[in-house]
């Protein structure tokens, strides 16, 4: 019988923490559940190596052990339900809200400002937080939190920016500005070291690095063009 050695062991087990797989015994329950496939692909006469990559094949990487602590998390705890729940009802229906507040504003049909108010309201005061309790619950990730938090920031300002712009309320190229300042200096650098620090999209660092770059430079003209500064449209073109 083919038995995985100590160091194959310690590779699964630090796969699996790499996944951020972190609630309760979930994550000693996957490791044994990983191993006994290894061993049992093994038994065909086939290398470690070769085993454990056709076990990752079907689990799609590490998709499928988030996937299992999402489920196991909606089954057994009733607050992350809720939130989640919350989550994708506060995003519905503030999109649409805005979307349709878009179509009124176009048309210059009445109601354009208080949907669109609405709308903004729904997405920073319930979607957000919601979504970010729910990214927290999933991950527990100390090392994410500054990249949550940041995008949080960042969306807040944008949506509460675009509003002030639309409804021509004083404040809206101080709070855009921040907006774009939260994205640049902290929500996409927060990012992109999240993407470089994972050794599964080492292949793709170079992109990530290059789609960084791009999308500041665009955020910051878009900032510029927004606030009637020079260089935006050369910030915009280069990104």
């Amino acid at each position: 019988m083919h038995e995985l050695s100590l160091s194959n062991i310690d590779q699964i087990i630090s796969d699996v923490r790499s996944q951020e797989i972190t609630f309760s015994h979930l994550p000693d329950e996957l490791i044994d559940h990983i191993c006994c496939d290894v061993e049992a692909e093994m038994q065909r006469g086939i290398s470690f190596s070769e085993a454990y990559r056709l076990i990752r094949q079907k689990m799609g990487s590490g998709r499928r052990l988030k996937e299992i602590q999402e489920e196991t998390l909606y089954a057994v705890d009733s607050k992350y339900r809720k939130m989640k729940k919350t989550m994708k009802i506060s995003g519905v229906a503030g999109t649409i809200l805005f979307g349709c507040a878009a179509l009124f504003k176009i048309m210059h049909w009445p109601l354009a400002g208080a949907l669109m108010t609405l709308g903004a309201l729904i997405l920073a005061l319930v979607f957000m937080p919601s979504a970010l309790s729910v990214l927290w619950k999933e991950t527990h990730s100390r090392k994410r939190l500054f990249l949550f938090i940041s995008a949080f920031f960042a969306a807040l300002f944008f949506i509460a920016g675009i509003l002030f712009k639309v409804q021509h309320w004083p404040g809206a190229g101080p709070v855009l500005t921040l907006a774009g300042i939260s994205a640049v200096l902290f929500f996409i650098p927060a990012l992109l070291y999240s993407g470089l620090k994972d050794p599964e999209k080492k292949p793709k660092r170079l992109l990530y690095i290059l789609g960084a770059i791009g999308t500041i430079f665009y955020i910051s003209g878009f900032i510029f063009k927004m606030q009637h500064w020079p260089l935006a449209a050369f910030l915009m073109l280069l990104g």
